[in-house]
């Protein structure tokens, strides 16, 4: 029998039961919370084009080139987030099967087995496939990126269409998170070191330094990114290797992330030859250093990836230096350290789909949610602004706007948010400080709705709110 054909093949069948896994687990969300704000208008700005209503980004601002990758979904999935999910599993799968073909070609097709499958069992992959995050999208770029360079090269053609689909992916990456800044950088390494012709790599560097600095005027000044920046990495890394819970009240302490940040710290420090050598390692290693800027849990993938696929190949080298012999001697410790590894990924799963099950939010989508229950029979248009314009306008579907800039006095801003029915954020947050201590001072104008610890939803009294619960004054 002739099974030459069925692996062509094998890839669908690893994504289908995988998939398969992940959605009869109950791993996914299909609701409106959870999802990243910066995807969340990215999903907003591309279904309101296919729906022909109006457009968010005059209020939200330009939102990332995310909204192009999802244009599959406006055009034949508008608002279903059932869709999105599926579209996000089916973005990891090929990161991963395209870091696999690499790792496979590159190292050893060991090695490119046991990293696959752990970074597709991992907890912070679901975790970015709820929060439709850019982690995957980084990692297909960056696999993509180093393809479409090795098929440039290979054309022979100075400005050909290969150039231009590396720009564009240059823009898109740049525009996505700022750890996609290691594509051009990691480019513009290669073409310095190692470039076709001289004609070419003063091309390259054009075309990268004029492409970057349109992206970051674009979408870093006038797009108004929703990203969270200065955080501390040892909190995200400890959140994400022990696959944080769902509306868990206990806080991540930094000290967690200590020991994950080791072992990071020591594959980069022995395998710092191997990952400087390859343009795929090295846009890794570059992401690792430039997203410590916004060190997220699509940072955290980004360095998962790269301690996963090297790791494993210094885990290999070590246990074959013991000169073992067999099975236990000469893969013992690699085994053993799998075993290790899987266990706590699938625990840190069955934690996340208890979160999931049970219909935890994290403290910010669950007073979302709360304004959502609250204004669920409003038959009446009403307009609320929000600390996560784009989150809360996907759970209400109705009009949202952001918080206000800030303003002299709590007469100036009533002035100016006069026809607005609620306000939800975070009095908590220091970026908001004096947005709350105005607020607070308008005790006849608006009254507090929901409170709770990490958010708070106000009503303005300007007008009866139907069948809304009569609320206490404002704190």
């Amino acid at each position: 029998m002739d099974v030459s054909k069925l692996y062509r093949y094998w890839g669908v069948a690893v994504l289908l039961v995988w998939g398969g896994l992940a959605l009869g687990f109950n791993l996914l969300r299909f609701d409106a919370y959870g999802i990243d704000e910066s995807a969340a208008r990215a999903l907003l700005s591309n279904w309101s084009v296919s729906d022909r209503v109006v457009n968010p980004i005059v209020t939200l601002g330009v939102p990332d080139l995310r909204a192009l990758l999802f244009l599959p979904l406006g055009a034949y999935w508008t608002g279903s987030f059932i869709a999105v999910k599926v579209f996000m599993l089916a973005v990891l799968f090929a990161a991963t099967t395209l870091l696999y073909h690499w790792s496979k070609q590159h190292q050893d097709g060991e090695v490119a087995l046991i990293a696959s499958g752990l970074l597709l069992i991992a907890p912070l992959s679901f975790m970015q496939i709820n929060s439709v995050g850019a982690g995957p999208f980084l990692l297909l770029g960056f696999a993509v990126g180093f393809w479409l360079n090795n098929k440039y090269r290979t054309s022979g053609k100075p400005l050909s269409g290969w150039y231009f689909c590396q720009l564009l992916l240059v823009l898109t990456l740049v525009s996505i998170h700022p750890a996609g800044l290691a594509y051009p950088l990691a480019l513009a390494w290669e073409w310095r070191t190692n470039p076709v012709n001289t004609t070419q790599k003063r091309q390259f560097h054009i075309g990268i330094t004029l492409t970057v600095i349109f992206t970051l005027l674009f979408s870093y000044l006038l797009g108004r990114p929703a990203l969270e920046w200065l955080l501390n990495p040892l909190t995200t890394l400890g959140a994400a290797s022990l696959g944080k819970t769902p509306g868990d009240p206990e806080p991540v302490e930094w000290i967690s992330g200590i020991m994950p940040a080791l072992l990071v710290c020591a594959v980069v420090f022995f395998q710092r030859r191997q990952l400087v050598s390859n343009l795929l390692p090295r846009m890794l290693l570059l992401a690792t250093l430039v997203g410590l800027v916004a060190a997220d849990y699509s940072w955290a993938l980004i360095v998962l990836a790269l301690t996963l696929y090297y790791g494993v190949q210094l885990l290999i080298a070590a246990n074959d230096k013991l000169g073992g012999q067999g099975f236990a001697g000469q893969r013992g410790l690699v085994m053993a350290a799998v075993f290790i590894v899987a266990t706590l990924f699938m625990m840190g799963d069955r934690s996340y789909r208890s979160g999931v099950i049970n219909n935890t939010l994290e403290p910010h989508d669950d007073i979302i949610r709360s304004l959502a229950i609250e204004t669920e029979e409003l038959k009446e248009n009403f307009y609320t602004i929000s600390q996560w314009p784009a989150r809360t306008m996907l759970a209400l579907k109705r009009p949202v706007f952001p918080l206000p800039p800030n303003f002299d006095t709590a007469e100036e801003l009533l002035k100016n948010i006069g026809a607005i029915d609620f306000i939800v954020f975070d009095p908590f947050d220091p970026k908001h400080k004096q947005f709350r201590d105005q607020v607070s001072t308008l005790n006849k104008d608006v009254e507090t709705l929901i409170q709770q610890p990490n958010g708070v939803i106000l009503r303005a009294l300007h007008k009866e709110q139907g069948s809304a619960k009569q609320g206490s004054p404002i704190l």
